[in-house]
């Protein structure tokens, strides 16, 4: 059996789920007195960068599981796909932050540019299960 993509997948999502954790911290300093005059984005922008970085996190590591259950010729395809849409998925919550709406394909170069890496990785996300559960049905 080829670990590769597990270990791709692991390491993935560990990463994701410091990066949220950082975003756990950087939430709490709008709180603090010392903050008030800091131009921070609020809380509850921050937290759909922070709770979406978990969710992407805790498929791949499903997807790992997955793997090493269901091991087949797919596994570095779907891997890859999940990777990436795991990293590029918040973009759209991270660009909210900017100031800039990536959920909508509409407006100048640079929103609708936004708009389509969003659709690219929610794609790819889509794309990597699909991998994924056609390769276990066709075990």
């Amino acid at each position: 059996m080829n670990n590769a993509p597990i270990s791709w997948l692991l390491m993935s999502g560990a990463a994701e789920m410091v990066v949220s954790c950082g975003l756990g911290f950087a939430m709490l300093i709008p709180m603090q007195p010392w903050a008030q005059r800091l131009r921070w984005p609020p809380p509850r922008v921050l937290m759909s960068i922070h709770l979406d970085l978990v969710m992407l996190a805790l498929m791949q590591f499903a997807a790992a599981a997955g793997i090493r259950a269901l091991p087949s010729s797919h596994d570095r395809l779907a891997a890859g796909l999940l990777i990436a849409s795991g990293w590029l998925n918040v973009t759209p919550y991270i660009w909210r932050a900017a100031g800039v709406n990536a959920f909508a394909l509409t407006g100048g170069a640079l929103q609708r540019g936004a708009a389509l890496v969003s659709l690219a990785s929610t794609l790819a996300l889509t794309g990597g299960w699909i991998v994924l559960l056609a390769s276990w049905a066709a075990r």
